[in-house]
């Protein structure tokens, strides 16, 4: 374990123009993901509790972590 404890920044939320114009985004890049089927199988149940199809689930869990609560998927 390091001397020096790992500092991260501070959470900043994203302004509600900002939030706007990444919800009317084109999803035009692809990322392959590599999962075990376990997570796999736990994500589709949480999409279908969702309604949502399991990339756009995944998707929208990517933009909660990285924009916090305001960058909310809103489609």
């Amino acid at each position: 374990m390091s001397a020096h404890p790992t500092v991260y920044a501070p959470l900043c939320l994203a302004s509600a123009a900002t939030v706007e114009k990444r919800a009317r985004a084109k999803c035009d890049r692809d990322v392959k993901l590599h999962l075990p089927e376990a997570l796999y199988d736990d994500l589709a149940q949480l999409a279908r509790a969702d309604n949502r199809a399991v990339g756009e689930y995944m998707r929208v869990i990517l933009e909660r972590h990285a924009y916090g609560a305001f960058g909310v998927y809103r489609g």
